[in-house]
């Protein structure tokens, strides 16, 4: 591992990620590997504001409130997942989900959550995008730091 040949040397590395270090995050692989290979290293992590967190401040809308139970489903999730996960959770955030939007505009479509629906594209960026009023935005073509967020408990 590259890293190793600094640490050997009594160099500090940092490792720089957007979000927070523990959340779907590359580090963590990086982290795992350095300590299976070099047991004794030191590894200080400091946590950063998660994704889903800084959508919904840039949204200007709490996450959750009360009882609220939440969802959080990674890039990788299938569509029946999210049919699933729409029928208990009243929050659902969907992490990375340019490469299946059209899929889930679909769903949207059809479960009538357009009003509930919010999507926040390089969150914390300078060059941060917010779409609301997602029926008019069927074929969006997002960047890899897309969320969207449903919050069903407000079209109930």
């Amino acid at each position: 591992m590259e890293v190793w040949q600094y640490l050997q040397q009594g160099e500090d590395v940092a490792f720089a990620c957007e979000g927070d270090i523990s959340f779907y995050s590359t580090f963590t692989y990086v982290a795992l590997t350095l300590q299976k290979i070099h047991p004794r290293i030191k590894i200080v992590r400091i946590p950063g504001v998660s994704s889903p967190m800084a959508a919904a401040s840039a949204l200007n809308m709490p996450l959750t409130i009360q009882q609220e139970k939440l969802a959080i489903l990674p890039a990788l999730y299938s569509i029946q997942e999210l049919e699933k996960t729409l029928d208990w959770a009243e929050v659902v955030v969907l992490m990375k989900v340019a490469s299946v939007y059209d899929q889930v505009w679909s769903i949207l479509a059809k479960r009538n959550l357009f009003d509930c629906a919010y999507l926040v594209e390089k969150a914390t960026n300078h060059s941060e995008k917010i779409y609301t009023c997602l029926e008019n935005y069927p074929q969006l073509k997002l960047s890899y730091f897309s969320i969207l967020i449903i919050r069903q408990i407000m079209s109930k």
